[in-house]
Protein backbone atom coordinates (compact mmCIF):
# COMPACT_ATOMS: atom_id res chain seq x y z
CA UNK A 1 0.00 0.00 0.00
CA UNK A 2 1.35 3.37 -1.06
CA UNK A 3 0.49 5.17 2.18
CA UNK A 4 1.23 2.30 4.59
CA UNK A 5 4.00 4.10 6.48
CA UNK A 6 1.93 7.25 7.07
CA UNK A 7 -0.97 5.11 8.29
CA UNK A 8 1.30 3.04 10.53
CA UNK A 9 2.77 6.22 12.06
CA UNK A 10 -0.80 7.52 12.54
CA UNK A 11 -0.02 10.61 10.51
CA UNK A 12 -3.03 10.02 8.27
CA UNK A 13 -6.42 8.44 8.75
CA UNK A 14 -8.84 6.83 6.35
CA UNK A 15 -11.56 9.35 5.57
CA UNK A 16 -14.56 8.96 3.30
CA UNK A 17 -15.32 12.51 2.22
CA UNK A 18 -18.49 13.48 0.45
CA UNK A 19 -18.28 15.27 -2.90
CA UNK A 20 -19.65 18.36 -1.13
CA UNK A 21 -16.85 18.26 1.45
CA UNK A 22 -14.22 18.09 -1.30
CA UNK A 23 -15.95 20.88 -3.23
CA UNK A 24 -16.00 23.06 -0.11
CA UNK A 25 -12.26 22.60 0.46
CA UNK A 26 -11.44 23.48 -3.15
CA UNK A 27 -13.63 26.56 -2.80
CA UNK A 28 -11.54 27.54 0.25
CA UNK A 29 -8.39 27.16 -1.87
CA UNK A 30 -9.88 29.36 -4.61
CA UNK A 31 -11.09 31.93 -2.08
CA UNK A 32 -7.73 32.12 -0.35
CA UNK A 33 -5.78 32.43 -3.60
CA UNK A 34 -8.08 35.20 -4.79
CA UNK A 35 -7.79 37.07 -1.49
CA UNK A 36 -4.01 36.60 -1.44
CA UNK A 37 -3.77 38.38 -4.79
CA UNK A 38 -5.70 41.30 -3.31
CA UNK A 39 -3.54 41.26 -0.17
CA UNK A 40 -0.35 41.54 -2.24
CA UNK A 41 -0.98 45.26 -2.61
CA UNK A 42 -1.06 45.69 1.17
CA UNK A 43 1.16 43.13 2.88
CA UNK A 44 3.43 40.46 1.38
CA UNK A 45 3.60 38.57 4.67
CA UNK A 46 -0.16 38.01 4.77
CA UNK A 47 -0.39 37.35 1.04
CA UNK A 48 2.26 34.66 1.47
CA UNK A 49 0.46 33.03 4.40
CA UNK A 50 -2.91 33.07 2.66
CA UNK A 51 -1.40 31.65 -0.53
CA UNK A 52 0.29 28.87 1.39
CA UNK A 53 -3.10 28.04 2.91
CA UNK A 54 -4.66 27.90 -0.57
CA UNK A 55 -2.12 25.32 -1.75
CA UNK A 56 -2.52 23.35 1.47
CA UNK A 57 -6.32 23.32 1.14
CA UNK A 58 -6.13 22.08 -2.45
CA UNK A 59 -3.81 19.29 -1.33
CA UNK A 60 -6.18 18.35 1.49
CA UNK A 61 -9.03 18.18 -1.02
CA UNK A 62 -7.02 15.68 -3.04
CA UNK A 63 -6.25 13.64 0.06
CA UNK A 64 -9.97 13.56 0.83
CA UNK A 65 -10.77 12.52 -2.74
CA UNK A 66 -8.57 9.45 -2.48
CA UNK A 67 -9.83 8.53 0.96
CA UNK A 68 -7.48 10.03 3.55
CA UNK A 69 -7.01 13.01 5.83
CA UNK A 70 -4.11 14.11 8.00
CA UNK A 71 -4.18 13.42 11.71
CA UNK A 72 -4.04 16.49 13.90
CA UNK A 73 -0.35 16.28 14.85
CA UNK A 74 1.94 17.95 12.30
CA UNK A 75 -0.89 18.05 9.78
CA UNK A 76 0.77 20.51 7.38
CA UNK A 77 3.98 18.48 7.23
CA UNK A 78 1.93 15.32 6.75
CA UNK A 79 -0.02 16.81 3.84
CA UNK A 80 3.18 17.55 1.94
CA UNK A 81 4.63 14.11 2.74
CA UNK A 82 1.42 12.54 1.48
CA UNK A 83 1.47 14.60 -1.70
CA UNK A 84 4.99 13.39 -2.48
CA UNK A 85 3.60 9.87 -2.45
CA UNK A 86 0.37 10.71 -4.25
CA UNK A 87 1.64 12.82 -7.13
CA UNK A 88 3.98 11.82 -9.94
CA UNK A 89 7.64 12.71 -9.66
CA UNK A 90 7.23 15.59 -12.11
CA UNK A 91 5.21 17.40 -9.43
CA UNK A 92 7.68 16.84 -6.60
CA UNK A 93 9.71 20.05 -6.99
CA UNK A 94 6.57 22.09 -6.32
CA UNK A 95 5.68 19.93 -3.30
CA UNK A 96 9.20 20.34 -1.90
CA UNK A 97 8.84 24.08 -2.45
CA UNK A 98 5.60 24.18 -0.46
CA UNK A 99 7.11 22.10 2.32
CA UNK A 100 9.98 24.59 2.52
CA UNK A 101 7.42 27.41 2.54
CA UNK A 102 5.67 25.63 5.44
CA UNK A 103 8.72 26.30 7.60
CA UNK A 104 8.97 29.88 6.39
CA UNK A 105 5.24 30.35 6.99
CA UNK A 106 5.69 29.46 10.66
CA UNK A 107 8.48 32.02 11.05
CA UNK A 108 6.46 34.59 9.09
CA UNK A 109 3.33 33.99 11.13
CA UNK A 110 4.81 33.71 14.61
CA UNK A 111 8.33 35.15 14.74
CA UNK A 112 9.21 37.83 12.17
CA UNK A 113 7.36 40.66 10.47
CA UNK A 114 8.50 41.70 7.01
CA UNK A 115 10.10 38.35 6.23
CA UNK A 116 8.56 37.93 2.77
CA UNK A 117 9.91 39.81 -0.24
CA UNK A 118 7.82 40.78 -3.24
CA UNK A 119 9.73 38.25 -5.35
CA UNK A 120 9.00 35.46 -2.89
CA UNK A 121 5.37 36.51 -2.61
CA UNK A 122 4.93 36.38 -6.38
CA UNK A 123 6.73 33.04 -6.55
CA UNK A 124 4.42 31.35 -4.06
CA UNK A 125 1.33 32.77 -5.76
CA UNK A 126 2.48 31.45 -9.15
CA UNK A 127 3.28 28.05 -7.64
CA UNK A 128 -0.07 27.88 -5.85
CA UNK A 129 -1.95 28.77 -9.03
CA UNK A 130 -0.22 25.90 -10.87
CA UNK A 131 -0.77 23.54 -7.97
CA UNK A 132 -4.48 24.28 -7.70
CA UNK A 133 -4.92 23.74 -11.45
CA UNK A 134 -3.19 20.34 -11.21
CA UNK A 135 -5.31 19.31 -8.21
CA UNK A 136 -8.57 20.40 -9.84
CA UNK A 137 -7.74 18.23 -12.87
CA UNK A 138 -7.11 15.28 -10.56
CA UNK A 139 -10.43 15.86 -8.79
CA UNK A 140 -12.47 15.52 -12.00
Amino acid sequence: MLYRELLKEKKIKVHQASPEEIKDIIEIADRDLSFAKEAMAHNWDWAFTITYNAALSASRAYMYKIGYRPSSAESHKTVWSFMLLALPEGQHDRIHFFNHMRVKRNKNLYDHAGLISETEGKQIINSAEKHIVVIKKLLL
